[in-house]
């Protein structure tokens, strides 16, 4: 279920429907996968405290709902960078928490989003890197150090290496899809009727892959490049020209 937002043109909406209908083919290694992810989260929450972390982007949308299989309410945790926050997360979540609400212990950490590096500024010599981990810090004093994650192998270099070497747990993380492709996420989202942010239509009228969209802060520098920069100046000029009016 894709959220709607002002910020779709037609195009982009046009070419998400054809891309979207293959979401709703058959699947059978599909209910496999629920299963077994299913099962990795309640291990490793059995075996201490923890906390579910999301950011209503399609994989960790897709890892709420999978925690809320597992009849645990486990703590499921957005942090919020004050400013910069996307807009369309909103939507997103009220969309989840509406139908799943009473399954997840839902909260919200708000950090502030002063002193920050962005990818407008010249010289970030100073600043806080990435906005969010102040806010994780908080997450984990409340609820504990270890954290259930929708990272996975296919997303980069690093985070392939990162699966390789610990699988699906270590001591401190759980990551329960870290071998599903974006395919098998669209897919489940879709066929579970998940809510999917705006953001992933957002694709200069199809002219973008969704797989490779990411949901973030706006103005973030992790991950930032050009591509990045020129996309959310398209799709969320309001919240960059905010953001370089108030620093000048």
């Amino acid at each position: 279920m894709l959220i709607q937002s002002h910020r779709h043109r037609v195009r982009d909406l046009e070419a998400w429907e054809k891309i979207a209908r293959y979401d709703t083919y058959p699947d059978p290694g599909m209910p496999k996968r629920i299963n077994t992810a299913i099962d990795t989260i309640r291990m490793f929450a059995e075996a201490g405290p923890c906390f579910v972390s999301t950011s209503w982007g399609k994989d960790s949308t897709v890892v709420a709902w999978l925690a809320a299989q597992t009849g645990l309410h486990l703590p499921l945790v957005r942090v919020r960078v004050d400013g910069f926050d996307n807009p369309d997360c909103d939507p997103t979540r009220d969309a989840f928490l509406n139908t799943y609400g009473h399954m997840v212990d839902y909260h919200e950490i708000t950090v502030p989003g002063e002193n920050v590096a962005r990818w407008w500024h010249e010289d970030t010599t100073g600043m806080i890197q990435h906005a969010p981990d102040p806010g994780f810090r908080e997450a984990e004093r409340r609820f504990g150090g270890r954290r259930i994650t929708g990272i996975r192998a296919e997303e980069s270099r690093m985070r392939g290496m990162v699966m390789q070497r610990w699988g699906k747990t270590s001591p401190n993380t759980c990551r329960p899809i870290g071998y599903w492709s974006a395919v098998e996420v669209f897919r489940l989202l879709g066929q579970r009727d998940l809510p999917i942010h705006p953001a992933y239509a957002m694709n200069y009228g199809g002219r973008l892959d969704r797989r490779w969209i990411r949901v973030s802060t706006i103005g973030g520098i992790r991950g930032a490049d050009k591509e990045r920069a020129d996309w959310e100046t398209t799709y969320y000029p309001d919240i960059v020209l905010k953001g370089k009016t108030n620093e000048h």
